[in-house]
Parts: structure tokens; sequence; C-alpha cells
């Protein structure tokens, strides 16, 4: 008779559940680049007239925002264009739009926000208080529906709209820059926008009161902070000047660096129409 015996099945047998264990929760900078790597995209498109008016007084619902001091509502409605191509058949909770706007934003400065932009007549939030429903209007104010923008609108690249990459969210810069270094780069990617246009972006800082509706100081600031986070491109150049003693006066010329750069931005939509008609060939 044998009598050896065999080992217990129950003390050979793998635990299923070996190596799993809980996961942080997230923060915003994991928030945003998984939510944004949903929307694919790549960049966001904002129509050039929430910048500057194509009529005077050009001051734009921009200027309001900043004037206003509602740096918030800005993320807030830049972040909504940017995910847009997700949100209408799944809305996100207050919680996690708080989370995108910064680690340490509350739902309270969430709904604030969403409010005051319902107020400009830049959305409409209908739905469950825990839910909100986000119909997305036109950025200028006006009060009509936003509607989407083809890709190969030739207006898209030049005349009517600017393009902000992704990377505003994903590298951070939302969080470091501050409401007079945002407002300046939309400037400046509105100015630089078309490829086959001018590349540079030239203004006596004086006269952004007049041409965007902000002070003399804000601009200074705003290009501070663009310095200092190494995306500003600046060269003086002499222009003649009757009216100067010289005969010639300073012309401060200025672009943005990669990745904001026109070129940049011109090959982000390239990509994304490559992507586009591999998907959706035209006939």
């Amino acid at each position: 008779m044998d009598t050896t015996r065999a080992p217990d099945a129950a003390l050979t047998e793998r635990d299923p559940f070996a190596g799993l264990e809980d996961q942080a929760a997230p923060d915003a900078a994991w928030t945003r680049a998984d939510l944004l790597a949903q929307a694919k995209r790549g960049f966001v498109r904002i129509r050039k007239d929430f910048v500057q008016r194509e009529t005077k007084p050009r001051a734009s619902v921009l200027a309001e925002l900043v004037t206003g001091r509602k740096e918030l509502a800005l993320d807030l409605l830049l972040t909504i264009h940017a995910l847009q191509p997700i949100l209408p058949s799944n809305p996100l909770h207050i919680r996690v739009w708080a989370r995108l706007l910064g680690d340490h934003v509350t739902e309270r400065a969430t709904r604030t926000a969403m409010a005051t932009l319902e107020r400009m007549k830049l959305l409409q939030i209908d739905g469950r208080k825990g839910t909100p429903e986000i119909t997305v209007k036109r950025e200028n104010g006006d009060g009509e529906l936003w509607r989407p923008d083809p890709l190969d609108d030739p207006s898209a690249r030049g005349r009517g709209f600017l393009t902000l990459p992704y990377d505003y969210w994903t590298d951070g810069l939302i969080d470091t820059l501050s409401l007079p270094g945002k407002a300046m780069l939309l400037v400046i990617l509105r100015e630089t926008q078309d490829p086959n246009g001018k590349l540079t972006f030239v203004m006596a800082n004086e006269r952004a009161q007049e041409f965007y509706g902000f002070s003399e100081r804000t601009a200074e600031r705003g290009y501070l902070e663009l310095r200092k986070a190494g995306l500003l491109l600046e060269r003086v150049f002499l222009v003649a000047a009757s009216r100067h003693p010289l005969g010639k006066r300073e012309e401060y010329h200025r672009a943005l660096a990669y990745p904001y750069s026109t070129d940049h931005r011109e090959a982000l939509r390239k990509a994304a129409r490559a992507a586009r008609d591999a998907v959706y060939p035209t006939p």
C-alpha cells in the first residue's frame, strides 16, 4: 500500500490577487493627461474673436475675464473646449472638473466659475448638480450655440481660429502662468496662427488697452511670465521713423517657442487631418 500523500491542493494554488493593490487617487496632472488622451486631437481651437473682436471696441470676452480677475473661469472654459470631443455623451462629475482645474481647486469654486461662464453666455448648464451637462456656446459671448469647425477649413489656419496645444495642460502651464501670462499667450497665439501670414507679433505695450481691452501693465507682466517659462522669442529691429530724432525707432517682434510655435501648431493640424482622413477617407 502506497503511504505517500499528495500535497493539499489548497496549499499549492496561487493567490489570484497577489501583486494587486489599491492605486493612489489621481491628481490633476494624471486626470488631464488621461482625459485629453481620450479626446485625441492634440490641440483645441478657439475662435479668434474670443481674444479680440473684429469691430471696435476691440475688447473681448478675454478682456472681461482678465479685468474681472476670473482666472478659474478662463481655465474652465479652455478646458471644456479641449474636452469637447468626449463630453456630450458622457458628462463629467463636478469633482472631476475641480480636479482638472488643479489639485487644490474646490467644487464650490468650480461651480462659481461655471456660473460665471453661464452668465457670460458662454455655457448652458443642465442636468444634475453633481454631474452637470454642459452645452457650449460661441466664444465671443453672443449666446449662439458652438459648432465644431472643419479641420480643412482655411479660416481655421488664419482668419478664424487660434490653436492651443494640449501641452498647455499636460506640461502644467495652466498652473504656472497667472492671468496676465495666459492672456498674452492667447494674444500671441491669435496673432501668429497663420503659417502663410506674419510669424511675429508687434505691439507697443501702451496700446494693449486699445487693441485687447486690458492694461499695459497686464501685457508687461504677461511677457515676463512667458519669458520666465522659456516660451517667448524676442528680437528688436530698427525701423524708419520720420518723426524720430534719429530717423529710426526700435520695434519689438515676439513669437512663441515650441510647442506653441506657428509651425508646430500647423503640424498638429495636419496630423489631425491625416488621422481623420485615414478613418473617414474622402470618396
